[in-house]
């Protein structure tokens, strides 16, 4: 496909790239969108956002309902594959489930990417009231207790690179959106063992947050247990929790490292 407004030259296909990028993203977020709601999202010519749409449409990536092109579900054909093809999810799957049977909590896991937390595959037990945490979800790493935990593992050089380039987030009141408030948490965190998410990210809810790694020590991802604030903040849950949570993830790692 080409685009009318690039030039003819080595730079257009890699524009024609971007612009598809942001196209598919613009799809996933909104559902649906019409030519010209793309056009003016976009700031390009109603012709050249149905030429992109079109596109989409032919390779069947998009389905054209009444003038609204909306993502077909093959896109979620390379989704589940690319799902599986991380040894964290293939390995850590199975331990979720169990950690959620057994606690009856929400457990997730997550891995870093670009200064965020993103989840990879979560669970709900029969007592869990909140887990709206869809699969590829993304939260800054300072608000979440998988964020935490992995940034407890990183290296004081690595920490420094993280909060230079990325902005901390902050949500709530309790968010530790500071340098200072969020090292001193980090030293917390690796003198505790694990992370705790007191109503960081979301009001009412506490999570705790364990590390996973490699054979070397890199930390790779995180697993952690959801739940609200008013149960988990007890001495006793948090201590059985935590015994639980530790012994899923020196599974995980050590099956990860096996692997």
């Amino acid at each position: 496909m080409t685009d009318p407004e690039t030039p003819s030259d080595g730079t257009a296909s890699l524009s024609v790239v971007e612009r598809s990028f942001k196209i598919l993203e613009h799809l996933v977020e909104t559902e649906s969108t019409g030519v010209t709601e793309l056009a003016e999202e976009m700031g390009i010519p109603k012709t050249t956002a149905h030429s992109y749409l079109k596109t989409f449409e032919n390779v069947g990536y998009a389905i054209n309902e009444d003038g609204e092109y909306r993502l077909s579900l093959r896109i979620l054909l390379h989704a589940g594959r690319l799902q599986h093809s991380f040894a964290l999810y293939k390995i850590g799957r199975p331990q979720v489930e169990r950690l959620a049977r057994e606690t009856g909590e929400a457990v997730n896991l997550g891995v870093p990417e670009a200064g965020q937390r993103v989840i990879i595959y979560g669970a709900e037990g029969e007592n869990a009231v909140w887990d709206d945490v869809p699969l590829g979800s993304r939260t800054p790493l300072n608000l979440t207790a998988i964020g935490k935990a992995i940034l407890s593992g990183w290296s004081a050089s690595r920490l420094e690179a993280f909060l230079t380039e990325h902005p901390l987030g902050s949500t709530t009141e309790h968010s530790l959106d500071t340098e200072t408030a969020l090292i001193d948490d980090i030293e917390a965190t690796r003198n505790r063992g694990y992370s705790i998410e007191s109503e960081e990210h979301i009001l009412g809810v506490r999570a705790f947050g364990m590390p996973i790694t490699t054979s070397d020590g890199t930390v790779i991802g995180a697993i952690s247990i959801t739940g609200p604030n008013s149960r988990l903040r007890q001495e006793e849950t948090e201590t059985e929790l935590m015994n639980q949570l530790r012994q899923t993830a020196n599974i995980i790692t050590l099956r990860y490292q096996q692997y």
